[in-house]
């Protein structure tokens, strides 16, 4: 069978919209004894493609906690988990020089280690994120540099750092099999909501049935359905909303057909935010290409994901003999 997904592969939803209702009215605090047993809501999906990292990093700031996730079919499964280090002040990162871990949906991107870095302030390994990413950019917060990284033993792990997420040096270490440089993502939240199997699951399912949805309306190029997915503000670098609207009209006039296989995603969201990443096979009479798509995007319960950036990056697509 087939791993991409179709339109048959998701009962489509009856409309753009979904809400969350369900999972939001039980949301649960619990001991951490007993978070093996329930899921994180910030990590929708978890993709078991190779060309994904099948690890999520949870860091809970209200109980200065790093988890390790790992892909287990439809269920995150938790690896291991490890105290934690935050910034000195409260809050979400706003401004350079705040003190505050941001909050928010992020990826390591690049390691460095001696002599790179100082030992006595970094311990023996950091990995870089992409902080500010471009929900942070839009709404303008400032500072770089946040990074995830460990401090020698005779530090006190609980001093306060500049606002990077911090871990022993052996723990470091541990974290760094896990690690896929610009794969891995990093979700750091205030306080991590959790919920049992079925509203896990049932939260899950409504995200994937938005997203076929998409992915449905776009093969069939029902392009006035596909661009209600799309913020007013959308820009993907090039083109913003209404370019975007009408270049998807003109390729509809032009090929006689197209076809959207589209991998089972990652999905991660920090509250309104959404991060989805899949691996897009697109064909059509005239055009074909494969390769990694990236959407950010909003969502509410009365309209579903509003696209805000689409990111696509070309990968050599593997050929059986």
């Amino acid at each position: 069978m087939s791993p991409f997904i179709s339109s048959a592969a998701f009962l489509l939803a009856p409309s753009i919209g979904f809400g969350e209702t369900t999972a939001s009215q039980n949301k649960t605090e619990v001991p951490l004894t007993e978070v093996a047993h329930l899921y994180p809501s910030n990590l929708i999906a978890l993709s078991n493609d190779p060309n994904f990292s099948q690890i999520a990093f949870v860091v809970d700031k209200s109980e200065r906690t790093l988890r390790v996730y790992k892909s287990e079919g439809e269920l995150p499964q938790l690896v291991e988990e490890h105290p934690t280090d935050i910034g000195k002040q409260n809050g979400d990162k706003e401004k350079a020089n705040d003190g505050k871990t941001p909050v928010g949906i992020y990826f390591l991107m690049a390691k460095k280690t001696q002599p790179e870095i100082p030992f006595e302030l970094y311990g023996s390994l950091a990995f870089t994120s992409d902080y500010p990413n471009i929900f942070d950019k839009r709404i303008a917060k400032g500072g770089n540099g946040i990074w995830l990284h460990s401090v020698p033993d005779t530090v006190p792990l609980t001093r306060g750092s500049h606002g990077c997420v911090v871990v022993r040096n052996n723990v470091i270490k541990d974290l760094e099999k896990y690690v896929r440089l610009g794969q891995t993502p990093l979700l750091i939240a205030e306080k991590v909501e959790y919920l049992n199997k079925k509203d896990y699951l049932d939260q899950r399912k409504k995200y994937l049935d938005n997203f076929e949805s998409w992915r449905h309306a776009w093969q069939y190029s029902d392009i006035d359905t596909y661009i209600q997915f799309y913020d007013p503000t959308f820009h993907n670098g090039k083109m913003n909303h209404d370019q975007w609207y009408r270049h998807k009209k003109k390729l509809k006039g032009l090929y006689q057909f197209i076809k959207v296989e589209l991998l089972p995603p990652m999905i991660l969201r920090n509250k309104d935010q959404v991060v989805i990443r899949t691996i897009q096979d697109y064909q059509s009479d005239l055009h074909q290409d494969y390769g990694e798509k990236t959407l950010h995007a909003h969502f509410s319960d009365s309209v579903g994901f509003k696209i805000i950036r689409e990111d696509w990056r070309p990968l050599k697509k593997e050929t059986s003999n």
